[in-house]
């Protein structure tokens, strides 16, 4: 009779800990929210600040090669309620400060 109550009361205890909701997970979101307008907006041969205007600081500028910037965003445990990027990927090349090439990966 012991040993019964025992394992009822055990799983009734280990049984109630899945009637908690899940733990809360902040989003975490890491680089430039980006959206399709400001993509839109870029035109060949802008000058790198007015680039900056448009869409902020990159988020990497490449070490070897400093004409070609790099718009990213990535974002985890994201909600609702989460900014989202529309563009998760932006390369822009620049030759002698002016805008040659957009690309959208």
């Amino acid at each position: 009779m012991k040993k019964t109550i025992l394992l009822l009361s055990t799983l009734l205890t280990v049984s109630a800990c899945s009637l908690l909701p899940a733990p809360y997970k902040p989003s975490v979101e890491q680089g430039n929210v980006i959206k399709a307008e400001q993509v839109q907006q870029l035109q060949l041969g802008m000058s790198e600040s007015q680039v900056i205007y448009v869409l902020g600081t990159p988020m990497v500028q490449s070490t070897f090669d400093s004409s070609q910037w790099h718009y990213l965003f990535t974002s985890l445990y994201t909600d609702d309620k989460s900014k989202l990027s529309e563009v998760k990927h932006l390369v822009l090349s620049f030759q002698n400060g002016s805008l040659t090439s957009i690309d959208e990966k």
